[in-house]
């Protein structure tokens, strides 16, 4: 091999263990399991309406995608004509949805379960084009994202068990399971949900620098919509101009992005990025996309062997 391809080879080599290389706390992917986890099941159904109203209640009742039962002509749009599924279908196919989501918060095969749950999800989606959303899709790519982490090795329904039994029941005879606890895990699975994390916020940004943005167009029409309110948005608005908040929004995602992208500055990165996502949520409708977001960020948070000491 000439010398010139032998370096650039091995100056490759360097960067991919510069960027994936290194351990992370296990507990850290079972956190993000549990969050994301536990959106998924506020999202698609309207478990919490007896306690507090989300903007998805509107148009949810029971399970997201169950009610079917809208008079004809009911309007449907499949991705591909084979992909039309029957009110039974669709039924059971929600009804394992549900499970999966359920089996995934606890920790139960939880690799594949992430796998399978995200699949479900984007078959009820490619049934009906109608159903599509954002942040429903952001969602399911990080189900695919933690499907190839080892989300499995912390805070697991099965190693609360063996803690409960080794407590109070030390001396019984039957052999517990035998569940390998791990307390550091592969630093890469982390790093490509750090990824997820940064093209959002650099794609979001990018996607403002627009001229009739920056002017605060958008900005009026969502505020004409009643789509923009209350008290956050008026203060802001009033004080910054429908320019100053189109300015500072999209700023304000670049620097998220810079921060967290450059490790002396995460955690402050991680704080702005959590404000910012509550003035947003308080200004308008974004259904759970702040809540994701804010799992996702959390990825930045920790230390790992790669960083600094």
């Amino acid at each position: 091999m000439p010398a010139a391809a032998l370096t650039l080879r091995r100056r490759v080599e360097h960067a991919i263990d510069w960027l994936f290389a290194g351990t992370v706390a296990s507990s850290v992917y079972g956190a993000i399991r549990i969050g994301i986890a536990a959106i998924f099941l506020v999202r698609h159904a309207d478990w919490l309406r007896s306690w507090v109203y989300l903007e998805h209640h509107r148009f949810v009742r029971g399970l997201m995608f169950m009610d079917t039962s809208a008079l004809a002509p009911r309007l449907r749009s499949p991705l591909l004509p084979f992909l039309t599924l029957g009110d039974t279908a669709t039924h059971v196919l929600v009804y394992v949805r549900t499970a999966l989501s359920v089996l995934l918060l606890l920790g139960v095969r939880a690799r594949v379960t992430a796998a399978l749950l995200a699949l479900s999800s984007y078959l009820l989606f490619a049934a009906d084009r109608y159903r599509y959303y954002h942040h429903l899709h952001l969602l399911y790519v990080t189900l695919f994202w933690l499907a190839l982490a080892p989300i499995g090795d912390s805070l697991t329904l099965m190693r609360g068990f063996s803690r409960l039994r080794a407590r109070f029941w030390p001396g019984s005879d039957e052999p517990a399971p035998t569940i390998v606890r791990r307390a550091v895990s592969p630093l890469w699975p982390l790093q490509l949900l750090r990824a997820e994390a940064l093209s959002v916020y650099v794609a979001a940004a990018v996607s403002k620098l627009d001229a009739s943005f920056l002017r605060g167009d958008a900005l009026r029409e969502l505020e004409s919509a009643w789509v923009l309110k209350g008290v956050v948005w008026e203060t802001a608005r009033d004080a910054l101009g429908y320019a100053g908040v189109a300015t500072l929004s999209a700023g304000t995602e670049l620097i998220i992005a810079l921060g967290l992208a450059l490790r002396p500055t995460r955690r402050v990165s991680v704080l702005l990025a959590w404000t910012f996502h509550v003035g947003i949520s308080l200004c308008m409708p974004v259904y759970s996309f702040g809540a994701q977001m804010a799992v996702l960020v959390f990825a930045f948070w920790p230390k790992t062997t790669s960083d600094p000491r």
